[in-house]
């Protein structure tokens, strides 16, 4: 049983990765059994079809964001001057995408190849806007819903700048790759600070 559970999740973790490079019609079964090191019938037993192979995929992808917004709840519950809690939420939020990159490079590329989140995806999209743009509110002085927009902004910056390639990052923030991160960072916090704030 645990063996099972672990081929599962093998398989699982190599077709999120697979997905996330080429897409859903870029991959194919056989390219995830040979990544996952197991065969055709075991992927099809354990997951069926390809198209439920990356409904399985995406359903993980969306377990694993909620952990964000635990994050990014206990963030905005610290408090603190108005700039630090912007700069601790879009921190965490940008920390946690980094970490969770396969995630967030397959939600990206499924919401663009789509053009719109899957229904699922958009109530996980609405659930965030609804606890940053309330957790911010009177830090901000603004109505929750004047946030929602600049949080949306925030959300795609925050998405872009995760899913980029160390080198190409270094690149365009100027700098080499252990420096940029922490440039990075402090961009994305200059960027909410005036979308939030001012």
């Amino acid at each position: 049983m645990a063996d099972a559970a672990a081929t599962k999740a093998d398989i699982l973790v190599h077709a999120r990765a697979r997905f996330a490079d080429a897409g859903l019609d870029g991959v194919s079964i056989r390219d995830i059994a040979k990544h996952a090191g197991c065969t055709l019938g075991t992927v099809h037993h354990y997951f069926g079809t390809k198209d439920d192979l990356y409904a399985a995929c995406i359903e993980s992808v969306y377990a694993e964001i909620a952990q964000m917004r635990e994050q990014l709840a206990q963030a905005l519950a610290a408090g603190g001057a108005r700039e630090k809690l912007v700069e601790r939420a879009v921190v965490t939020a940008y920390r946690f995408a980094r970490e969770h990159v396969v995630a967030v490079r397959l939600l990206v590329r499924a919401a663009v190849g789509a053009g719109e989140l899957p229904p699922k995806g958009r109530e996980q999209l609405m659930a965030f806007l609804d606890l940053a743009s309330l957790g911010l509110a009177s830090a901000a002085n603004r109505l929750p819903s004047d946030l929602r927009l600049p949080l949306q902004s925030v959300v795609f910056l925050v998405a872009r700048y995760a899913v980029q390639g160390d080198e190409e990052l270094a690149a365009v923030a100027g700098t080499n790759k252990r420096s940029a991160q922490s440039r990075v960072e402090r961009h994305l916090v200059d960027v909410a600070c005036r979308l939030i704030l001012e």
